[in-house]
């Protein structure tokens, strides 16, 4: 029993050192750029907000971004429900301002992954270290219990701040997310860091 106890207790260390050291425990924004291809005119009243992967992870992600919008007080609507599976295929951003134009849009907020990486991390459990005469009849090293292994699971997305009458990327950004369960289980969180970033920006604010 105290081996099972010291076995994982190790284990629970490990994890929580993991999770600490880790660059990116959620999710950070770095490499901002705002008035990208052209100078933001905000305020952006109507965003459409679509996850370009194709995963199934997409319709969470997109309604998690919403929703942590429109707790800031954005109007914001996800893109699967009104344009499926395949959105909005067209040969030139005319078209596809002009589409979005159609549903009410101002603006567009797109969420490109770019990169994922995942990482098997072992774990070996080891002896215990020998234990002192006075403490102990035995000086084995006793094993601690079996190996086991943690993944660290790496995304990068690029969020891309569209304004359609423009048609220009008018604010872009680069997250990176750290979640060995995925970024289902995450979404909330990551929505979170996006529409504050998003807000912070000014984007949805008259310009002073």
């Amino acid at each position: 029993m105290n081996k099972i106890k010291i076995a994982l207790a190790l284990g629970g260390l490990v994890l929580l050192a993991a999770c600490t050291n880790s660059p990116y425990r959620n999710t950070r924004v770095v490499d901002v750029r705002p008035n990208m291809e052209k100078a933001a005119q905000p305020p952006y009243r109507a965003p459409v907000v679509g996850v370009l992967i194709d995963s199934p992870s997409r319709a969470t992600l997109e309604n998690a971004v919403v929703d942590a919008l429109r707790r800031r007080g954005v109007n914001a609507r996800a893109a699967m429900p009104i344009y499926g599976n395949k959105g909005i295929r067209g040969k030139s951003r005319a078209y596809l301002a002009k589409r979005l134009r159609q549903q009410g849009f101002d603006s567009a907020i797109g969420i490109h992954l770019v990169h994922k990486k995942i990482e098997n991390v072992n774990v070996s459990s080891g002896p215990s270290a020998p234990v002192p005469p006075a403490a102990s009849l035995s000086m084995r090293a006793q094993p601690l219990g079996p190996d086991f292994s943690i993944n660290e699971t790496t995304y990068v997305a690029r969020i891309n701040f569209w304004d359609i009458k423009q048609q220009a990327i008018v604010w872009s950004a680069t997250s990176v997310t750290h979640n060995p369960k995925g970024l289902r289980i995450g979404a909330a969180q990551f929505a979170n860091v996006i529409a504050r970033e998003l807000t912070q920006a000014g984007l949805f604010r008259p310009s002073p």
